[in-house]
């Protein structure tokens, strides 16, 4: 009952206002998301959501790429482990696309955590395979060590906060708690019945009957080789059996004739489920260091190009960041909060001070493997104390921290009375207001000052959010053009449902272009405070348009069907190539400048960002001026069938130049290629005053 207390409170915790806290999405959850939309309608991967991943022009330069329907692993985002994405898809299909959809699998893995924990932990503490049995008065007390874990994981700060973010860092907690629980079940189970018949069986028999419950070590290997899927720290986590086995079989025999074959199994296990993850690394071998030589060079401190400064400098940092300095990222941490409280930092020392003056037996030494070899994922980043890379240490800590407190209750409760009947009690009730304390600190810091901090709309993009959410809210088929255009859409492409050509963006820092949505077609405009000229061009140009307010973050424009994008013109369209039409154009002379304005209409998708080019020719055909450039901040390889641009031209005129007719020439070409788009054409007569 005690245990199903502490999953419900690690439930609460975990999904308590799921929805709205943290408010809004990150970038990290939205990307995650959209992979998750992009499983579920079966797009082909690789695929990149945002316009500034070229990396993966580096990456598949080399050779082919390998298309898939079921990825072993995400390319986008700086490349990534695929099991939250799939579980995401799964939420997704259940709840619909939302940001609970995104955070509640990873929420229920935080929750399972606590289980996984207490498993790993019992089985930690139980029993020594070398006498079987903890030889103690205070064999209640020890019992206890397990619930103890569980609840400490249940209000562990970085653990809860970790479990409402939707990224894939929690997943990984789970697993390695289950492996471990796996393992040594495994581990007692063969000894136990090994125990049971050595006496009458030669070595050859005990292997026999060791390796005939083989299920706990080959379930081990399962979920070792799934934990790769979930997280990059999880790669560190085989080397904890890498480094303990062989340690384990030279300096304990019997623990070599016992368990040999099932380390076997359990490795080729393990190797069966990662394959497809394995083979993915043999062909991209550029993703197995690619996100890690990038991660290591970043964040204050780095020594870039030389990382084993990097990494000594991590060792203090981290070691900081656990007592009393933690991660500063708002996205995982309460800025500056150590990674234990100090309720639990007191504990863990006395867990720590428990293990090695305690025999150091095997568990015990494979406990201190566990927490060392998790620390490497965070010392090994540039940006350390980087709590969701120490992540996996939360169950090793918290078997310590247990350790730590029923070492206590012993130690006090033994000098109080030598059979610990009166003194037990009283000190066990101490220790559990502490961890009573180290729950209200928990709750406290998250629930309020970590719900109420002044930039966690901006860490979750709140804005970004909002604007989405309009913009999905916006009758179905009609123009949204975003401006100013910014490289991490991902939250805003979520809300929209995974439906980046619903909306169009643009930014033309000379506040010179305006892309007018079709002819006879209703376009809305999102603009951002940066790009508020905007606005203002859309009223000077369409003055029948509406304004909507509503939200700071963004103003929106609505302009109507009926507004006319361009007039009749007198004669025929110009059309260069059968690509892109002008439909109008209208000068202007201020002082020494010709400022010239383009009504220009798309006719077909252009891949190729064409250069748009004017020029002031004299009557007899001589160049007297000219201009060319990119259309203002909306290539043509982003223009749309019918849709209508608007742009102006400002042409510096000669000091010398004569007043008189003068005609005007455009046209467009491929500068790369130097190759024209059509021919030049005389669009009209104007005269230089």
């Amino acid at each position: 009952m005690t245990l199903i207390a502490i999953l419900l409170l690690a439930f609460f915790l975990r999904f308590w206002q799921l929805g709205t806290l943290p408010p809004g999405l990150s970038h990290d959850e939205a990307y995650n998301g959209l992979d998750a939309l992009a499983l579920i309608g079966r797009e082909t991967f690789p695929v990149f959501h945002e316009g500034w991943e070229l990396y993966a022009q580096d990456v598949h330069d080399e050779g082919p790429i390998y298309q898939t329907t079921t990825p072993a692993f995400l390319e986008g985002n700086f490349g990534r482990e695929p099991l939250a994405a799939y579980l995401m898809a799964v939420s997704i299909l259940l709840f619909g696309a939302t940001p609970i959809a995104l955070r509640m699998m990873i929420a229920l893995a935080g929750t399972l955590s606590v289980l996984a924990t207490y498993g790993a932990a019992y089985e930690l503490t139980r029993t020594d395979e070398e006498n079987g049995s903890y030889a103690s008065t205070f064999d209640i007390i020890r019992s206890l060590t397990p619930l103890l874990a569980a609840f400490v994981v249940a209000v562990h700060f970085p653990a809860l906060l970790l479990s409402r973010y939707g990224v894939r860092a929690m997943l990984f907690v789970p697993l390695e708690g289950l492996v471990v629980f796996l393992f040594w079940r495994g581990v007692r189970k063969a000894s136990e019945r090994a125990d049971e018949n050595g006496r009458q069986h030669s070595a050859a028999s005990i292997l026999g009957l060791a390796m005939s419950s083989p299920r706990w070590f080959g379930a081990a290997g399962l979920f070792l080789g799934l934990s790769l899927y979930s997280y990059g720290a999880a790669r560190f986590f085989p080397f904890l059996f890498v480094v303990f086995v062989p340690l384990w079989f030279w300096r304990y025999r019997p623990a070599l004739r016992r368990h040999a074959g099932d380390i076997v199994l359990m490795a080729s296990a393990a190797i069966v489920v990662a394959a497809p993850l394995l083979i993915f690394f043999a062909r991209h071998t550029y993703y197995i260091v690619y996100r890690s030589r990038f991660i290591a060079n970043r964040g204050e401190g780095t020594y870039p190009g030389r990382p084993w400064i990097t990494w000594s400098y991590n060792i203090w940092r981290v070691f900081a960041g656990l007592l009393w300095q933690g991660d500063q990222n708002l996205l995982r941490n309460l800025p500056g909060r150590p990674f234990l409280d100090p309720v639990q930092a007191f504990l863990a020392l006395a867990g720590m001070a428990r293990v090695v003056f305690g025999g150091m037996k095997w568990r015990h030494v494979f406990l201190l493997l566990w927490v060392l070899i998790m620390l490497a994922p965070s010392v090994l980043t540039g940006d350390a104390p980087h709590f969701a890379r120490l992540i996996g240490l939360v169950p090793p800590l918290a078997i310590l921290i247990a350790l730590g407190a029923t070492w206590l209750v012993e130690l006090v409760a033994g000098r109080i009375d030598r059979s610990g009947e009166r003194g037990s009690a009283l000190v066990l009730l101490i220790v559990m207001a502490l961890m009573l304390l180290s729950a209200a600190l928990t709750v406290r810091d998250y629930f309020v000052r970590y719900a109420n901090h002044a930039d966690l709309p901006v860490a979750f993009e709140v804005d970004d959010w909002q604007l989405g959410r309009y913009a999905a809210a916006l009758p179905e088929g009609e123009v949204i053009y975003l401006s100013p255009t910014q490289e991490r859409m991902a939250t805003i492409y979520y809300a929209l449902k995974g439906d980046r050509d619903h909306l169009r963006s643009y930014y033309s820092p000379a506040e010179s272009l305006l892309p007018a949505g079709d002819q006879g077609q209703s376009a809305f405009y999102l603009v951002r405070p940066r790009a508020s000229a905007a606005i203002e061009l859309l009223t000077n140009r369409f003055p029948q348009g509406a304004i909507d307010l509503s939200y700071p973050s963004f103003t929106a424009f609505l302009l109507p069907d009926d507004a006319a994008r361009f007039g009749v013109a007198g004669g025929e369209p110009l059309s260069w190539g059968g690509a892109i039409t002008l439909h109008e154009w209208s000068a202007e002379q201020i002082e020494n400048q010709l400022v010239v304005t383009f009504v220009w209409q798309a006719n077909v998708e252009m891949e190729r960002s064409y250069t748009a080019y004017l020029h002031l020719l004299d009557p007899e055909g001589e160049l007297v001026a000219q201009l060319d450039r990119l259309p203002d901040g909306y290539p043509t390889s982003d223009w749309h069938p019918g849709e209508v641009i608007i742009d102006s031209y400002a042409i510096q005129l000669p000091a010398d130049v004569e007043p008189g007719k003068y005609l005007l020439q455009s046209g467009f070409y491929y500068l790369p290629a130097q190759e024209r788009l059509g021919e030049p054409a005389l669009i009209g007569e104007i005269e230089i005053r």
